[in-house]
């Protein structure tokens, strides 16, 4: 039972930071957060990809339909298919909004060096924040959706005047600028009373005023995916262990990691761009102060 435990409250025996070896940057921070807490994220993980169960027997589902059209076993329309999944993957993927804020909410804390327990705050936070979380998951489950029928109706309208590609653009851009933003709204959700709308601009705000940071925090989420891209196009026969290894990873430890680094971005722009603005609210969480009292630098 111990051993499992470790998984579920990580190792005990690790003392918190105390004021003189707290870290002095977020990246050292993002380490020793990372070297306390690795054993707990693996049940966490756990937890988190209950949730996505369903979403990923669909997709396997219909890859294997996918390599059936590629390999001209099947002549079902490869259209046809890909609509039929986003239409299916919506639901699917709306339901794991509330889990999204449950894992956040411990993630929040861990990130900043507080205390939370793995199971027991995972599952507070989906209990106290379900509707908006909900919200969430709908619109992340849309969103491919609505990309590839924009994408349908204005390219096949663009053959009667190219002014049809505007609209795209704008709608792209939309897009893409939802999926950067909506990586700060679970940690504006469980840690501030905000209407969905407020959670919104607020996250906009803060994306466009560290877009840079917002699109390099989104690359090293999809490190495994762009690496497994890489080697469909220069190393095919790689794909024969990296795809297994990629999953299993993903399944033991990686939903967790990506959390973790999302909510470290997170709590870095909410306290940079927000908490300043509201009374008592602390700033540079977790980091250590300067001899002058002040909080140091991020």
């Amino acid at each position: 039972m111990s051993f499992f435990k470790n998984y579920f409250y990580g190792k005990s025996g690790q003392r918190d930071f105390t004021e003189q070896d707290l870290p002095t940057n977020r990246m050292q921070l993002f380490r020793e957060v990372l070297k306390v807490r690795r054993s707990s994220m693996v049940g966490l993980n756990f937890l988190y990809l209950l949730c996505w169960i369903p979403a990923i027997l669909w997709s396997y589902l219909n890859l294997v339909q996918l390599s059936a059209i590629a390999a001209g076993i099947s002549d079902a329309n490869l259209g046809d298919l890909i609509y039929s999944y986003l239409l299916v993957l919506f639901p699917l993927s709306a339901i794991t909004g509330p889990f999204t804020m449950g894992i956040s909410r411990v993630l929040r804390n861990w990130a900043r060096d507080e205390h939370a327990y793995a199971a027991g705050d995972y599952f507070a936070g989906v209990k106290e924040n379900w509707r908006q979380g909900l919200l969430y998951g709908l619109i992340n489950g849309a969103l491919p959706l609505l990309v590839c029928i924009c994408w349908n109706f204005y390219t096949g309208m663009a053959g009667g005047s190219p002014l049809f590609y505007l609209p795209l653009a704008i709608a792209l851009i939309a897009g893409l600028l939802w999926i950067l933003s909506a990586q700060l709204m679970p940690t504006l959700i469980v840690t501030y009373r905000l209407r969905f709308t407020g959670v919104v601009r607020n996250a906009v705000l803060m994306t466009l005023a560290a877009l840079p940071k917002a699109i390099a925090v989104k690359i090293a989420t999809l490190a495994i995916p762009v690496v497994l891209l890489l080697l469909m196009q220069f190393a095919p026969a790689a794909l024969r262990w990296a795809v297994p290894a990629a999953l299993v990873l993903y399944a033991i430890f990686w939903l967790s990691f990506n959390r973790l680094i999302t909510a470290s971005y997170a709590n870095a722009c909410c306290e940079k761009y927000l908490n300043p603005k509201i009374e008592g609210a602390g700033v540079d969480i977790g980091l250590r102060r300067t001899e002058h009292g002040e909080e140091s630098k991020k």
